[in-house]
């Protein structure tokens, strides 16, 4: 009887198995704390619960443990002008961005083409002294113009003194002088405005030239 009786209070091999599995597997498995919800109402003032109600599902909701701690945010859905506004903005900076990446284009070549100041004057005074040749060769031929326009003009003169009307030929030559004259003043003014460009452009490259080997700015007069 007492052998019979032991057998009875000793679990069997099986059941020391499925207990010895059970408490493995419960003990492996991650301690699940409780959540909760926050978000604030129409009047402001902050709400929590399980669940958020479908009317602020779009506002700012926090997760928060069980001892309080925020540990998951939702920022709240942006309006229609928010959006547009970011949208800009975001325009903005792309326009600002491509901007200062050809600034940098500009100054990689800037720095590549010259090595010192004087290679930046040297070349815009050459340029410069180009115009001026043109602007001299222009303003002698319309000197030369002006001196033969001078002779027909007294040639025609003569003529109506004597009562007689200048030949048409005699007209259409003082017409073609003064009109190409007159188109050789213009090319005169837009070639000055030309090397004031040219003066101005330099001028721009050698003050970003000083920043970018920052060297101080030295005196050079152009031509």
């Amino acid at each position: 009887m007492k052998n019979k009786t032991t057998i009875q209070k000793q679990p069997s091999k099986l059941l020391t198995a499925i207990i010895i599995s059970l408490s493995t597997f419960l003990l492996s498995q991650p301690v699940m704390a409780a959540k909760f919800k926050c978000w604030k109402n129409k009047e402001g003032v902050k709400e929590c619960g399980s669940y958020v109600p479908a009317e602020y599902s779009q506002k700012r909701i926090e997760t928060r443990s069980d001892s309080g701690r925020v540990v998951e945010v939702k920022e709240r859905a942006k309006n229609e002008e928010e959006l547009a506004e970011e949208a800009r903005l975001a325009e903005l900076k792309k326009i600002e961005d491509a901007k200062i990446a050809e600034q940098k284009k500009l100054d990689s070549i800037l720095l590549k083409t010259f090595t010192r100041e004087r290679d930046i004057t040297m070349l815009r005074d050459s340029k410069v002294n180009v115009i001026e040749g043109i602007i001299t060769v222009t303003n002698s031929n319309n000197k030369a113009l002006q001196k033969k326009l001078e002779r027909l003009q007294k040639q025609a003169a003569n003529i109506e003194r004597g009562g007689k009307k200048p030949p048409e030929s005699l007209v259409e030559d003082i017409k073609s002088i003064e009109s190409t004259m007159k188109k050789n003043e213009e090319s005169i003014t837009a070639k000055r405005a030309e090397q004031e460009t040219i003066r101005q452009k330099f001028k721009l490259d050698l003050d970003r030239f000083r920043i970018l080997k920052n060297t101080p700015a030295t005196v050079a007069k152009p031509k």
